[in-house]
């Protein structure tokens, strides 16, 4: 069973970081003090993103192709990336002054040094498929941060196998698990303790793609690829074809680009993007109105996370 795009856009935005939430939580860098003497070690603080690399990730609001400008109601209660990226490297420097008090070493990879393809779980440039034309003909359905990201593979292996080495270190998880770890809970907080906006996103995704005007201008995509030569029934359908990842400076087969520029001009002909995006614009305004309270006080709530992880990383500085 297919996932709903905003579902996958969740994944996509959370896979941009799963290496690190990984390492955080299961097994990074460290090592004790020795026979117990209890002596503090001495770490290099964590770096973080600077703003070289801030500049890289995804904005707020889609810059161009068929989404251009286009922003759902439901986007103004959720996390952007940045600030998801905000918590998690929060949360690790907590994590790091707490290891190191107790005379482990805790060096994890910051959150943010590999580009997303997502700016939140809404995902709008790509919610109702490709609507980049100039990205389809250079890269297929593959998003251009997944084709630029590095791959070491053996880096990688090497790197995994020295923190599984390492996390067997006597007291190691349990300095972790039961000190640090709720330690960076109080300070900093849990990112998705809940996710009302998200949960609502998705409703109004698949709500919206059983009304009539939508139905309809998804029927007329679909004919507009038939005529271009591509059976497709589905936007999962279309790209689903060429979705495995490739490596980078790999570029698309013919036959993808082929498929994607003619998805984005079916999409420009038939008003797919336009016309769904007004309905789910109509749709998550009821929502807002229905949820309004829980919508609130999940913003409230994501407010203070970000505020104190953000005193903890100014502090950092």
């Amino acid at each position: 069973m297919s996932k709903t795009r905003v579902q996958a856009a969740a994944l996509a935005l959370a896979a941009a970081m799963a290496a690190t939430v990984f390492t955080s939580a299961c097994g990074a860098p460290h090592t004790a003090s020795g026979s117990g003497t209890g002596r503090q070690l001495v770490a290099q603080a964590m770096p973080l993103p600077d703003a070289r690399i801030r500049a890289t990730w995804p904005q707020s609001r889609v810059e161009q192709g068929l989404a251009k400008g286009m922003r759902l109601p439901l986007q103004d209660y959720m996390l952007g990336y940045a600030d998801v990226v905000d918590v998690e490297n929060a949360r690790d420097v907590v994590k790091q002054e707490c290891m190191q008090r107790l005379s482990f070493r805790f060096a994890p990879e910051p959150s943010g040094l590999q580009p997303s393809v997502a700016y939140d779980a809404m995902n709008m440039k790509r919610r109702y498929g490709i609507t980049d034309r100039a990205e389809a003909a250079a890269h297929g359905f593959t998003p251009p941060q997944a084709v630029t990201a590095d791959d070491d593979t053996a880096a990688e292996d090497l790197e995994l196998a020295r923190e599984d080495a390492e996390s067997a270190v006597s007291g190691w998880d349990e300095a972790m698990n039961q000190t640090c770890v709720p330690e960076a809970n109080a300070k900093v907080g849990v990112l998705y303790e809940t996710d009302v906006a998200g949960d609502l996103a998705s409703q109004s995704y698949d709500v919206t793609a059983k009304q009539t005007p939508v139905r309809n201008a998804v029927a007329g995509w679909s004919s507009c690829m038939v005529r271009d030569g591509h059976r497709v029934t589905s936007l999962d359908d279309a790209e689903g074809r060429f979705a495995a990842p490739k490596k980078p400076g790999m570029k698309p087969g013919r036959a993808e680009v082929s498929l994607a520029t003619d998805d984005v001009d079916c999409k420009q002909s038939s008003n797919l993007v336009g016309t769904w995006y007004q309905a789910e614009t109509v749709y998550q305004h009821r929502q807002i109105t229905s949820h309004k309270r829980e919508l609130e006080a999940e913003k409230a709530r994501n407010t203070k996370l970000l505020e104190r992880a953000r005193a903890v990383l100014a502090a950092r500085k």
